[in-house]
């Protein structure tokens, strides 16, 4: 699959992205949903094989023939998303792209409100639709608990209100919009995300915070563009959300770079010690249950830890980039 293959992309008002990896079975049956799309507007999709060695090309293949709805496919043979995501936008002009990710179910209405909310909250540039997870019916019952559901970290859940407005807290890359006229020549950062370089996550939350900062700001939450999340049945072990919490952590140690704010101790705010120590205090007389406990203060001592493990490894980082 090549660029050569795209349509003009002034065509288009809209064009929804996605990468997938590995995943046909998920991306056959998001690229279903998005067939029955229903739209006023001109639109397509740009979805990318991002090294997968699975039959995700023969989806994409099926899907580019498709009547019902417009697929262009590009491959990016370098892993990582923040990178297919970039060969993506290097093609597309359109004046709305929304993201998605190849794990979601959409209702048919779900484009056309985006494409509504555009026009009603026109000084606005980035938007952001409900992520609601949907779990496995065999899930156990500690996993799909709302006070672990709502962790956005773990399963992507995106609420932060239940009418139409505006919000401070950022859209998450399974379901968000933003305005072309904003990315500009703005790109991912291809360190973060999956497959980047430093193996952290928020590749697309960095990417909003940069365009945050260019004051495209607050974000517009449209609850009617609602996208459900399938979780998948290796996200659903104690394990699992233990790796999830201490990814996050180094993540925003990483990702956010030093503060202003000492003292420090080999390169970690000394707070952030502080705040370790006092996690695992908490955490160390439930290790072994009860459950919720272990739960809640698991998920906090694993991110604190994270967040210190990522201040370490950001000296690295430094020492280790070209001068």
């Amino acid at each position: 699959m090549s660029s050569e293959r795209l349509r003009p992309d002034d065509e288009y008002s809209v064009t929804v992205v996605l990468s997938s990896c590995n995943r046909a079975k998920s991306l056959n049956e998001t690229l279903e949903d998005l067939a029955c799309q229903r739209v006023s507007v001109s639109w397509r999709v740009v979805a990318v094989d991002n090294a997968s060695t699975d039959h995700t090309s023969v989806v994409l293949e099926r899907y580019a023939r498709d009547s019902r709805f417009i697929l262009d496919a590009l491959y990016e043979p370098l892993a990582g998303k923040p990178r297919a995501l970039n060969r993506a936008l290097e093609a597309i002009t359109a004046d709305l792209v929304v993201f998605i990710d190849d794990d979601v179910n959409l209702p048919p209405e779900w484009l056309q409100s985006y494409v509504d909310a555009a026009a009603r909250w026109s000084d606005h540039a980035i938007f952001g639709g409900p992520i609601i997870p949907v779990f496995p019916p065999d899930a156990p019952a500690w996993v799909q608990d709302q006070r672990y559901v709502r962790q956005s970290p773990m399963f992507a859940h995106y609420e932060p209100r239940e009418d139409e407005g505006l919000t401070t807290r950022v859209p998450l890359g399974p379901n968000m919009m933003i305005r072309r006229s904003a990315i500009g020549e703005h790109r991912f950062d291809e360190r973060l995300g999956p497959g980047g370089t430093h193996g952290l996550m928020g590749d697309e939350t960095e990417f909003e915070d940069r365009l945050t900062r260019l004051g495209h700001y607050p974000y517009v939450f449209v609850p009617a563009a609602c996208a459900k999340h399938r979780v998948r049945q290796e996200q659903l072990s104690v394990e699992a959300v233990w790796s999830r919490a201490y990814l996050w952590g180094r993540t925003m140690a990483i990702a956010h770079g030093r503060t202003p704010r000492g003292p420090y101790l080999y390169g970690v705010p000394l707070r952030y010690w502080y705040g370790a120590l006092r996690a695992w205090l908490r955490y160390a007389p439930f290790a072994f249950g009860p459950k919720h406990f272990r739960l809640k203060y698991g998920w906090q001592w694993h991110v604190r830890s994270g967040r210190v493990r990522g201040y370490l490894d950001s000296r690295s980082i430094e020492r280790a980039a070209p001068k």
